[in-house]
C-alpha cells in the first residue's frame, strides 16, 4: 500500500500491479527515401544527402546494431540492394566497415594496402553480417549502378562511424 496526504488527511491507495505499461512510440518519420536496412525483423529507413568528399547522393542511418546478424539494404518493396545473381555486383566495404561486417558466401579480396578497403562480390546465395558491438552507429552507404545508365543497384560502398 502507498500513503498519500491529501487534504491534511491520509488516504491508502493500492498500487498497480499486474498491470502492463502501455508504451507509446512515435512513428519515424518519412524521409522521402526508397532505401531500407533490414536487420532480423527490423527495418529502418535511411536518410539522404550529397557526400561532401564524392560529390553524389550518400544514405545514412543511425541506431543501434546488434552483432552476429544478417544485415541487409533493401527498397520498400523488397528488392535488396545491391541486386543479387547477376555478375559483377557487390559490396565495398571502406575503413571501420571493414572490422565490422564479414561477407559469407561470397568472393572477398582486399584492396590495395594504401586504400583500406575491400571488395565483395557477391551472388544470390551471399549474405552480410554486422559483427561488431551492440552500440549505437552511423552507417552511410553509395550505391552504384552499371556504367550504361541502368537502374540496377549493383554496387554498394559501406562505410560505418
Amino acid at each position: 500500500m502507498v500513503k498519500v496526504k491529501a487534504n491534511s488527511s491520509s488516504k491508502k491507495i493500492k498500487p498497480l500491479e499486474g498491470k502492463p505499461l502501455v508504451e507509446v512510440t512515435r512513428a519515424p518519420e518519412d524521409t522521402g527515401e526508397d532505401v531500407y536496412l533490414v536487420q532480423e525483423n527490423d527495418k529502418h529507413q535511411f536518410s539522404a544527402h550529397i557526400s561532401p568528399l564524392y560529390g553524389t547522393k550518400e544514405y545514412y542511418y543511425t541506431g543501434v546494431l546488434f552483432p552476429n546478424t544478417e544485415i541487409k539494404f533493401v527498397h520498400n518493396d523488397g528488392r535488396q540492394i545491391p541486386v543479387g545473381g547477376t555478375s559483377n555486383c557487390g559490396y565495398t566495404l571502406v575503413g571501420n566497415a571493414r572490422k565490422a561486417f564479414e561477407a559469407r558466401k561470397a568472393l572477398t579480396t582486399a584492396g590495395e594496402s594504401s586504400d583500406d578497403q575491400e571488395y565483395i562480390y557477391t551472388t544470390q546465395y551471399s549474405q552480410l553480417f554486422y559483427v561488431g558491438d551492440e552500440k549505437v552507429h552511423t552507417i552511410f552507404l553509395r550505391i552504384y549502378d552499371n556504367i550504361n545508365g541502368n537502374d540496377n543497384d549493383r554496387w554498394v560502398v559501406i562505410y560505418i562511424e
